[in-house]
């Protein structure tokens, strides 16, 4: 075989091989396993599929809201290390004792003991930044512009979009990381 009828044949291989794996019920080359021998690719292919392109998104969020999380525990501790806590708005801290008391009734699940702040999502967290004694006394030297605050809010429903398992496009996900970046510009993890 000729060198061009070769790459010509490998060339519409790889574009059939591309076009066959978008198809609904091709079974993705990831797998997930339900158990040693279950692979819910094989029977819900589909849905693996679109669970491993979320997945991706749900990483960036997953350390961005840590992030966010470990820096505002590190700028409220410094005030106060002992009572932290008394810092955050009332409104999060009475959203935060209701979650306490589900955790309190969920026992029987194998989850780890968390902290008040664990249980914040990043909304809460923008909101305990912003307010205005804590902005002043504990944020504003380091974060200097309120922008990146609005940023944060402005991806804040494509973390509820993404832990709410729906998929969101590419471009979204690009927007998820362009505020992380701005953010790991200002305060650097």
């Amino acid at each position: 075989m000729k060198d061009e009828h070769l790459s010509l044949f490998l060339m519409l291989g790889q574009t059939s091989q591309k076009a066959v794996s978008k198809l609904p019920d091709t079974v993705p080359p990831q797998t997930l396993m339900l158990s040693l021998t279950e692979d819910l690719a094989l029977v819900l292919p589909n849905e693996v599929r679109r669970a491993v392109a979320a997945s991706e998104t749900f990483k960036f969020f997953f350390v961005f809201e840590n992030f966010v999380r470990d820096f505002v525990l590190g700028a409220l501790s410094q005030l106060d290390p002992v009572n932290w806590w008394d810092r955050v708005p009332k409104d999060v801290q009475d959203e935060v004792q209701k979650l306490e008391e589900t955790e309190y009734q969920k026992q029987w699940m194998a989850l780890d003991s968390r902290s008040k702040l664990a249980l914040t999502t990043l909304p809460q967290l923008l909101r305990i930044i912003d307010d205005n004694k804590n902005w002043n006394d504990a944020f504003k030297a380091t974060i200097r512009d309120k922008f990146l605050i609005h940023e944060g809010r402005s991806i804040s429903h494509l973390r509820n979009t993404i832990c709410h398992m729906s998929e969101i496009s590419d471009e979204e996900t690009d927007r998820v990381k362009q505020v992380m970046r701005d953010w790991f510009r200002v305060v650097s993890p």
